[in-house]
């Protein structure tokens, strides 16, 4: 006699795979390898070039300063105009500006431009860092339009996966351009990926907003708030400011700095790629992994990267870096995508973008401070002492979010009702 089956299943889980989200996964799948491979690019093509630290913070600055000046105008943009339009024309400017840049470094490698042009390259990464600003929010904002809300963290898991992978493919790659063939190659090649990330992106529907009569600075208010009220958000935000100014300053500036004294430009591109093959291996487990208080496990797994920093530091040969970048991969990847789901979970989709570009813009505010602040704290204590100084920071910026109950109780999974 069989048994009688059970009175109640548990519901499956909901597939990301939609077919809007599977044309927006191949585009971001273009776009990441190709951006992939441009910070080793970019970082020892102007070294290269000039020879200058100074001149790679500035290069590093340009972009970034324009993307923070305009990320809540972006916001703005994404809660307004449908997240797919936005997407396409950003796509499009950035391939534009990375073929510009391509130029540039082609022609520093037939001796027609050097340092006297940097402000050409300074300009065209400018730009650059400007259509930065409206991609961010659309991205943070379009996920939750196009999959089940069940679905999020899995085509969260999904979309950091693919971007693990063209990671540790792409630093590699680009490291091999740099030392063989050119910088120009490698931002090249980025072009045109973000040229065909733009031609798929056309293919996807969007809904547009809710016709809004309210003016620009009424809808930044509106964000504003919905920020505010949330004590959890503005914490956490305000640790990644301080972790972010040290990945600016040590991770992005000394980084290669030290990397071209020891390992080489070939060897950095080899801990880039391990980080990302730790981001890889992450991907499998966010993709079923829904912990019931995500921000704890945030905050704790991004502490690897103080392991990585005291490596440089120390010891920085591939055999100490290459493993503790393998773990900050796997911390930042899962820490990433807890954090991004729950503001998808817990923000309405018709601020998310407006609330998104006030987090990335107290997030990330500090790289470009820690990129300029980098080369004169490192000459005036010396590299060394810098990153250690560094990392103790980082730590303290991690667990002091911790000490409040909003951040450790913030629970997992779609929220019937906003937390505070």
């Amino acid at each position: 006699m069989s048994s009688p089956e059970p009175l109640h299943r548990a519901a499956p889980r909901p597939s990301p795979w939609t077919p809007p989200f599977t044309r927006f996964f191949a585009a971001q799948t273009l776009s990441f390898f190709g951006s992939a491979m441009t910070p080793v690019a970019v970082s020892f093509g102007i070294l290269r070039v000039t020879g200058r630290i100074e001149d790679l913070s500035l290069v590093l600055a340009a972009n970034i300063v324009p993307m923070l000046a305009l990320l809540l105008f972006g916001g703005v943009i994404g809660d307004r105009l449908p997240r797919g339009r936005v997407l396409v024309l950003t796509h499009l400017a950035a391939a534009l500006t990375q073929a510009l840049t391509a130029l540039w470094f082609f022609a520093a490698a037939a001796g027609i431009a050097d340092r006297r042009h940097l402000v050409l390259l300074m300009a065209v990464t400018a730009a650059n860092g400007a259509a930065a600003a409206f991609t961010a929010p659309a991205l943070r904002g379009i996920i939750a339009e196009l999959v089940p809300a069940a679905a999020i963290g899995a085509a969260n898991a999904a979309r950091t996966t693919t971007r693990s992978a063209s990671r540790l493919l792409g630093p590699t790659i680009g490291g091999l351009l740099v030392a063989t063939a050119g910088a120009g190659w490698a931002l090249a090649i980025d072009a045109a990926c973000l040229a065909l990330a733009a031609a798929l992106l056309t293919r996807l529907r969007t809904e547009g907003r809710p016709e809004r009569t309210a003016s620009m600075l009424a809808d930044l208010r509106e964000g504003w708030a919905e920020f505010v009220s949330r004590r959890w958000l503005w914490i956490v935000s305000a640790s990644f400011f301080a972790v972010n100014l040290l990945i600016g300053g040590i991770w992005l500036v000394l980084g290669p700095v030290v990397a071209e004294g020891s390992i080489g430009a070939s060897g950095w591109g080899l801990v880039l790629g391990a980080r990302a093959a730790g981001l890889l291996l992450a991907g499998p487990i966010a993709y079923r992994w829904t912990p019931s208080r995500p921000l704890i496990w945030a905050q704790l797994l991004a502490l690897p990267y103080g392991g990585a920093f005291l490596a440089l530091a120390l010891a920085p040969r591939l055999e100490l870096l290459l493993p503790l970048a393998l773990l900050a991969g796997v911390g930042s990847a899962l820490e990433a995508i807890l954090w991004e789901t729950a503001l998808q979970h817990q923000i309405p989709a018709s601020a998310l973008s407006r609330v998104a570009s006030i987090d990335m813009l107290a997030s990330f505010a500090s790289v470009p401070v820690g990129q300029l602040l980098a080369p004169a704290i490192a000459a005036a204590a010396g590299v060394q002492a810098a990153i250690i100084v560094g990392t103790g920071v980082l730590v303290i910026a991690l667990l002091l979010p911790l000490l409040s109950r909003s951040v450790r109780q913030l629970p997992g999974g779609p929220a019937a009702h906003p937390v505070p």
